[in-house]
Formats: C-alpha cells, sequence, structure tokens
C-alpha cells in the first residue's frame, strides 16, 4: 500500500485555526504509542482531528480503531464525521475504504418482547437473554443464525448499508424490517468493522471485554483506543468497580433458595443480612455511614457459626456454585432465569477480597425511592486506576479527548503517570472570538449552606430576572443542587420568567429518557418566533447541563446557580482522605474541587457549540472568583467580576447583544 497520511482522510476543503497542527501531533504521537490527551473546546473540530490523526495508524498497522463516547447522540455523531470520510474516500477513488459501526447495550438493541417486558439491568438481561437463546425462545436470533449460514460476510446481507459506516438505530431499523436480532447481528458485524464506536462500558468493564474482544476478532494489542468527553471516565471506572446488595436482591435471593431446596444455612443467612438491613433502616439518623469493612464481616461469619474469614469464603463459594447449578435447572426446565445468588454471592467475594485495602470505602446507604426509604450495603471504589490502568497498558496507543479535563489531575487519576507507555498532551487555543463570549462571576452571592435565606435567595433572583430580560431567545439555568433549584421555585421565580414573557421549563428528578427528551426538545422549540425564548432550569451535574447541546439561539445564556459542590459525606471524605495518601496531599483538590469545577465548567458550554455562536455565561456565586484558575481558559480568559450594583448584569448583557 502507498504511504497514506491525514490528508487521505480529512475531509473538508481548509483546516480550521490550528486543526492541521494538532492532527499532525496526535499522528506522531500516536505512532510511537504514546498515550494522548487533546483539551480542546466545542467548534475545534476535536473529532474530526482524532479520525483523521489515527486513521492512517490504523491502516498501516492493520489495527482496530474503538471510539468511546458516553451518549447515544455522540455515537450518531461520530458516524456522521466517519460518513463525510467514507465518501470523501470514495470520490478520490481511493484502494481502501471505510466502514464503521455504532453498537449499544442488549436492552437498547433487541427486539424480544418477552426481554423487553422484563426491564432488567444490563446483567440480568444477558442471563435472560442467554436462556432464551439456549431453549430456542427467540426467533430474531434464530432467523440470524440462518442468515449467517447463507453468507460468507454478513456485509453481504445488506452491502449498500453495511459496507459503509452505519448508526445502531439504522440497523435497528434494518433488522426490525427483516426480523433478525439487532444486537447479535451488531456483535457478528464487529470482525469486519475497521472502527467500532461504542460506550467505555465495552472496554473498561472487565467482564464484559474479553467476549467483546472475542467478537471483535483482535487483541486489545491490537486496537487504537479513543476515550471521547473522557472527563467522564474518572467516575466510570470507579462505579465499575464498586457494587452493592439490597433487601430487594435479597428477597429474590431467598425465593430462589428456598424453592430450590438449598440448604437451611445458606437461607439462614440471607434472611440474617434482610434483618440486619431493616433494623439498620429504621435507626439510621443519616444518608450514609460507614462501615469498618474487616470488623463488619467479622461479626457476619462469626454469626453464622464460622470459624474464620477462610471458612467463610468457602461458604460464598458453594453459595455460588449452588446458584450457577440453580440457574441451570431453570434453563432446562425452559424458564427465564436471573441469577441473584451468583449476584450476592460476587458482592461478599468482592467485600473478602477487598475488605482490607485502603482504595475502598464501605458503607451503608439510604436514599429516597417514590416516597420511601430504601437502604443498600455498598463497596465503593476510591481509585479509577485499577480499572484504566490494565487497558492503557493493553492498547496499541490511546487518545483521549475533552472539552474540560485539566491535564494535571486527569493524569493523575487514571493513571497515566503510572501506566507504561509516555505521555502527550495537546492543549488547543479557543477557536471562538473574544467579542463573542460574555462571562461574568457575580461579586456578592455566595450560596454557602450558612447564607442560604430569604434574603441571599431574593437577592440571586433580582439577578436572574436581569439576565432572564436583556437575554434575546433560550436561558439555561443550571443550580448547585436540587435543594437551591427548589429554593429559587420557592422565593419565586416562576412569575419573573413569565413576566419577562418567557416559559419555564423544569428539570425533575425521576424524568425517564423520553420525558426529558421531550422537556429538552418543548424548550428548545420556544427560541423561535413565535416564542420570546424559555428557560430551562436544572442542576450541574445533570443530563441536560452536560449531554445536550444548544447552539445559536437554543441557548443564548447560561447561569450556574451556585458553587455545584457534593454535599460533603462519609464517601467524599475517604475519598478526600485516600485521594491525600497516594496524591501528595490533593485530596481536597481532586475529590471535591475538581468534580464541582468540572461539572461548572460542563454547564458553562452549553450555549457555545459552534465557531459562530455567541453567548453569555453568568456564574452566580463569589466563590467563582477564588476559583477562577480552575475555570477551562476559553472561559477564563473573558471572564469579568461585576459589581453588587442594580442594572450592572443588565448593562453588560444588553450591551453585549446589541453589538
Amino acid at each position: 500500500m502507498y504511504k497514506i497520511n491525514y490528508l487521505d482522510f480529512f475531509p473538508y476543503d481548509q483546516f480550521r485555526e490550528e486543526q492541521e497542527e494538532i492532527i499532525k501531533q496526535m499522528e506522531v504521537a500516536s505512532e510511537e504509542r504514546k498515550i494522548t490527551l487533546l483539551v480542546a473546546p466545542n467548534g475545534t473540530g476535536k473529532t474530526v482531528i482524532a479520525l483523521s490523526a489515527l486513521l492512517p495508524l490504523a491502516y498501516k498497522k492493520d489495527l482496530k480503531i474503538l471510539y468511546m463516547c458516553r451518549t447515544h447522540s455522540q455515537n450518531t455523531r461520530i458516524i456522521k464525521e466517519l460518513r463525510k470520510i467514507s465518501r470523501f474516500i470514495e470520490k478520490k477513488k481511493e484502494t481502501i475504504r471505510l466502514n464503521g459501526l455504532s453498537i449499544r447495550g442488549r436492552n437498547e438493541m433487541c427486539l424480544n418482547k418477552t426481554l423487553l417486558s422484563l426491564k432488567l439491568d444490563p446483567k440480568e438481561s444477558m442471563a435472560v437473554c442467554s436462556d432464551l437463546r439456549k431453549n430456542n425462545n427467540c426467533s430474531y436470533f434464530i432467523n440470524l443464525l440462518k442468515q449467517k449460514d447463507q453468507y460468507d460476510k454478513l456485509t453481504s446481507l445488506a452491502p449498500e448499508i453495511l459496507n459503509k459506516p452505519i448508526d445502531a438505530e439504522d440497523l435497528l431499523n434494518l433488522c426490525s424490517e427483516r426480523n433478525l436480532c439487532p444486537y447479535f447481528l451488531s456483535k457478528y458485524l464487529l470482525e469486519e468493522m475497521k472502527v467500532i464506536i461504542c460506550n467505555y462500558q465495552w472496554i473498561f468493564n472487565p467482564d464484559i471485554r474479553e467476549n467483546f474482544m472475542n467478537f471483535i476478532g483482535k487483541d486489545l494489542e491490537n486496537c487504537i483506543i479513543v476515550i471521547d468527553e473522557c472527563h467522564n471516565l474518572i467516575d466510570v471506572a470507579t462505579e465499575l468497580n464498586s457494587d452493592r446488595i439490597t433487601p430487594y436482591l435479597l428477597r429474590l435471593c431467598l425465593r430462589d433458595l428456598e424453592m430450590y431446596r438449598s440448604s437451611i444455612e445458606m437461607q439462614s443467612f440471607v434472611r440474617m443480612l434482610m434483618s440486619h438491613l431493616e433494623k439498620v433502616k429504621d435507626s439510621l439518623n443519616e444518608r450514609e455511614k460507614a462501615i469498618k469493612p474487616v470488623e463488619f464481616i467479622t461479626k457476619i461469619f462469626t454469626k453464622l457459626g464460622k470459624a474464620d474469614l477462610v471458612e467463610f469464603k468457602n461458604f460464598i463459594i458453594d453459595l455460588q456454585e449452588f446458584g450457577t447449578s440453580l440457574h441451570e435447572e431453570k434453563v432446562a426446565n425452559g424458564e427465564i432465569a436471573r441469577d441473584y445468588v451468583g449476584s450476592l454471592a460476587e458482592f461478599w467475594l468482592k467485600w473478602i477480597k477487598s475488605c482490607t485495602l485502603e482504595n475502598y470505602f464501605f458503607s451503608y446507604n439510604l436514599s429516597e425511592k417514590k416516597g420511601k426509604n430504601t437502604i443498600s450495603l455498598d463497596i465503593i471504589a476510591l481509585d479509577p486506576r485499577e480499572i484504566v490502568i490494565p487497558v492503557l497498558n493493553s492498547c496499541y496507543t490511546c487518545t483521549n479527548l475533552s472539552g474540560t479535563a485539566n491535564p494535571y489531575v486527569y493524569n493523575s487519576l487514571i493513571g497515566i503517570k503510572n501506566a507504561a507507555k509516555s505521555f502527550k498532551g495537546i492543549i488547543a487555543k479557543s477557536p471562538f472570538k473574544k467579542e463573542h463570549i460574555k462571562a461574568l462571576i457575580t461579586k456578592d452571592v455566595d450560596t454557602r449552606r450558612a447564607n442560604r435565606n430569604p434574603s441571599m435567595y431574593k437577592k440571586m433572583l433580582s439577578k436572574i430576572e436581569e439576565v432572564v430580560e436583556y437575554t434575546p431567545a433560550n436561558i439555561g439555568m443550571f443550580c448547585a443542587s436540587y435543594k437551591i433549584l427548589n429554593a429559587l421555585l420557592e422565593h419565586g421565580i416562576e412569575p419573573i420568567v413569565r413576566k419577562c414573557n418567557k416559559e419555564l421549563f423544569i428539570e425533575e428528578p425521576g424524568l425517564s429518557a423520553s420525558e426529558n427528551a421531550l422537556l429538552v426538545e418543548d424548550f428548545k422549540s420556544r427560541a423561535k418566533k413565535p416564542y420570546n425564548g424559555a428557560v430551562l432550569l436544572g442542576v450541574c451535574g445533570g443530563r441536560n447541563s452536560e449531554g445536550e447541546d444548544y447552539p445559536g439561539e437554543l441557548m443564548n445564556s447560561v447561569v450556574i446557580a451556585g458553587f455545584p459542590y457534593h454535599l460533603p459525606s462519609p464517601r467524599v471524605d475517604a475519598k478526600i482522605t485516600y485521594y491525600d495518601n497516594v496524591f501528595n496531599k490533593q485530596g481536597w483538590n481532586f475529590a471535591y474541587l475538581y468534580p464541582a469545577i468540572q461539572r461548572a465548567n460542563q454547564a458553562s458550554g452549553r450555549p457555545i457549540r459552534k465557531i459562530k455562536d455567541q453567548g453569555c455565561i453568568v456564574f452566580l456565586d463569589a466563590r467563582f472568583k477564588q476559583k477562577y484558575k480552575w475555570i477551562s481558559e476559553w472561559v477564563r480568559n473573558e471572564i469579568e467580576i461585576i459589581q453588587d450594583k442594580k442594572g450592572a448584569i443588565a448593562q453588560s448583557l444588553s450591551a453585549f447583544w446589541q453589538k
């Protein structure tokens, strides 16, 4: 093959400022197998930069690109860019061909009504799907196997669609028309795909990764990994490595143990746990209470009559084996099986393995669901590196993309410093014109708990009124917490919005994805005539302040109401203590300040998504002035401190929008 480079894959007539230089740097770093981090605002074109830089290497070395995103809309965006590149290659009449596929989890790629009606979590769906297939109870899978036998390559099933980059939604439609299983068709196609777009879980969840790589037909060593919105990886990695049990799981375990004639000891163990959690729930005065894990498990196995931890572990292994045989018996009887007993055993094996380690935290957790208190027993991983470093070390090369990641914090927390590969950092300049951005920090608002009183909320609302009145169309208002959101409602934000002839949309906790999508769609529609705009009231860290774009008139101003620290809790304290020990006294910065400022940075970027967008960002808390160095550079460079004077915001915004 002739020598190819990024110019063979860049599908646009000209480069934006800095784009070509960044592509060259990324191309060289990837060939040298470095871990690359690109921090660049939206509008830089991070997707086309990464694809143009990495595709030459993928073809030269016969590697696959595994492009990881957080949401379906992000997956679709990557596919759109790949299609542009594919058409560009075809026009040039190159000998190479580019295909790609975005995939989703089983629950979102299934047409089987039996499985869908059960509304299971991903792990349970996997077990039920397996049982349906073993018992020949899924016509979609049977039809797919028949088609698979007819073709050497499954892309021949619909070559005009499958030989090009295809989105999961298009694959679902194709399979729905032909009564085929979309989930397994996507898996069987993986081996033939050059670029695979997927959720972080497919690679970073060790339980999923091995099976996934088998379908791809390559080891991680032969894969280029791209992590889009990589700042999310810190939380994803710790969540993947955590576990919990609830009274609901225990009830289902007990039912299975009784029905399938387990030993009395196994049943007694589950009853003991149920009774214990019920007592704790009734007596717990706080939302979370730390547990001393060794002391706790010693009480458990002593009460169970076991001499030591080794005896208890053997008992748990017996429980796990009983769960496996119970599951096999259910399948043999043609039943739909969910392995609750196995999940319980895995939880205790993890507890045994991690109870003496300092990078785990153990607690009771009390939460409210549908007006009722529910309790869980939690194992919380504190260190993302345990999950991330094995992947960084194994893959051919890894590229990380973010608009807001702090390189020092990110490198430390995901373990780039501890990885076997060297590192290349690239910080892009802001592509936005200075006159397109107005960033304000209010001097006299402080939403610390001690200051949350009617007087402070009245002051906040007077400033919010100026933003609403002097913003031409839509406004996003993202609060530090639901407590602040509710306080703004109680103190009269709705009449203020109505007075300005705008409509208020409120993000409520517990909204389903489809309900929230309708809310956002309605909000966006108010940006155009005959409407006068609207206000979307939500929270920092929510899906509307991070996973959604509002280009153009869809959001002209954004207000970050309060400094979005997480509420202090035992697990946050544990993380601060642990990070102090392993990251040179950086516990408070890494575990408390950085996540808060990250939520604010994400929210602040919502209105400015494209080069020509204009937007105003108002930080409604004086503490942003103290921490302004942590704010994203493209916003930080434009910050003005607004005086505590009636009409100051109105004057600033009026001048900005009249330009």
